[in-house]
């Protein structure tokens, strides 16, 4: 049979009219507590969602299953013709600072650890089950006209307040807590950017449970939250007041609107010829759907498609990218344009055929998994030689078949691409000697 002890009719009574996503499978749920035999008729989902709203109840009523011989030392059976209902709460338990829950069970816990809710006669003649309370456990205020009373269930003190005061306050109170009017920072955002939202005209003295409708919660009275995904998303704010323990929840569809970004992306193309230290590479926009794009090189901005940099140097390059919608996105990567140093290549060698220093090949490219090319020419830009084999490097023989002449310079360019599709440089002189 079900339990009969007066929380389980006040903890049905609190959660009533609450459905903010989750539907409690009750009889499913108190046939798991009796230990049934039988399986009850729960789906996957339905199965989660009572073990969601398990996990409330166990929140709500952990003094009610676990404490049992203790509370009913402390409370008096609520009588049948109880004609007010008061609220015997504990002392709610604010988070020093209230954050994004990234669950739902995680934000559910957190809205449900306020005060609880009870029959004005569970207070009738100071008496639990029968049992007067202790003298020195009752605290009471100078006796108004009306007064509400109330049991911290912690320390077991029982204090009584007027109810006037509780009227005027709840008077405000119910104004908004009957329509909820909460707002959002904006109506459409682009993904990526983070809106603001709130519920004016109450303190942070309630419980806010805030749905996103992307699969985010929040417990923050204001929060803020950022929108990774574009769509149109329904808000729903479920908020818990401790004047009466009623869980109030409003939904508004298609609230915001989370408008597609641009996905930034470029590229870079090299020369294979480097003269004079100076290299002029071409920026490739790869951004899908852009109507407008902007570089930035160095700091400063560019229009061009072509830019002039210096040997040696690592240059930040970005490009901002803006599409219908007027969403924005950049991408940044870093071009690297190094010399010999960047390479363990020599700065010059003898092609004398005496077995030493013969030939030339910066030494890293023997390692490197990069795929690379080098290609050497002379002061006028001409090509002389060409190799992607470290095994093949350059004798001082020309094109024409004659060896390179004595004291002559060569600029060499070496391109490598990295598995990630990442790009460098390097170039520099070589001088030959025989």
């Amino acid at each position: 049979m079900p339990s009969k002890h007066p929380f389980d009719d006040q903890l049905r009574e609190a959660f009533h009219g609450f459905e903010p996503e989750v539907n409690a499978p009750w009889d499913a749920f108190e046939h798991e507590l009796e230990g049934g035999k039988g399986e009850p008729d729960v789906s996957p989902t339905k199965a989660s969602n009572r073990w969601a709203v398990a996990a409330a109840v166990a929140a709500g009523g952990a003094l009610v299953w676990l404490g049992k011989p203790t509370v009913e030392e402390l409370i008096v059976v609520a009588t049948e013709d109880s004609s007010e209902v008061h609220a015997l709460k504990e002392e709610p338990t604010q988070p020093e600072e209230a954050s994004e829950a990234t669950s739902f069970e995680s934000a559910w816990d957190l809205f449900t650890q306020e005060a609880r809710v009870f029959s004005e006669d569970v207070l009738a003649d100071n008496l639990i089950d029968g049992v007067e309370l202790p003298k020195d456990r009752i605290v009471k205020e100078p006796t108004p006209t009306s007064q509400s009373s109330a049991l911290d269930v912690t320390s077991g003190t029982l204090t009584t307040t007027p109810y006037a005061a509780r009227e005027v306050n709840a008077s405000n109170l119910d104004v908004i807590l009957a329509s909820l009017p909460f707002t959002a920072s904006s109506k459409e955002a682009c993904e990526g950017v983070e809106v603001s939202f709130e519920l004016s005209g109450l303190d942070k003295s309630l419980s806010f449970l805030w749905n996103f409708g992307d699969g985010s919660f929040s417990n923050d009275p204001a929060p803020r939250h950022t929108f990774f995904t574009p769509g149109t998303y329904d808000i729903t704010l479920s908020v818990r007041a401790p004047s009466d323990g009623m869980i109030r929840t409003r939904t508004i569809q298609s609230m915001v609107t989370v408008l597609p970004k641009p996905k930034a992306d470029f590229s870079w193309i090299f020369p294979e010829i480097v003269q004079a230290g100076k290299v002029r590479v071409k920026l490739q926009d790869q951004t899908p759907d852009a109507t407008a794009t902007q570089w930035v090189v160095d700091g400063e901005s560019d229009c061009s498609h072509w830019i002039q940099l210096q040997v040696p140097g690592t240059y930040p390059v970005n490009l901002v990218a803006s599409n219908k919608h007027g969403c924005l996105d950049d991408a940044r990567h870093d071009i690297v344009v190094g010399d010999r140093h960047g390479l363990g290549a020599l700065a010059r060698f003898s092609p004398d055929g005496d077995g030493r220093y013969d030939t030339f090949m910066p030494s890293d490219l023997d390692e490197t998994k990069d795929l690379w090319e080098m290609v050497v020419s002379d002061a006028k830009g001409k090509e002389v030689f060409r190799t992607r084999d470290s095994n093949q490097p350059w004798d001082g023989l020309l094109p024409d078949g004659k060896m390179a002449s004595n004291r002559s310079k060569y600029h060499w360019t070496v391109r490598c691409q990295a598995d990630d599709g990442t790009v460098k440089l390097f170039s520099d002189v070589v001088l030959v000697e025989r």
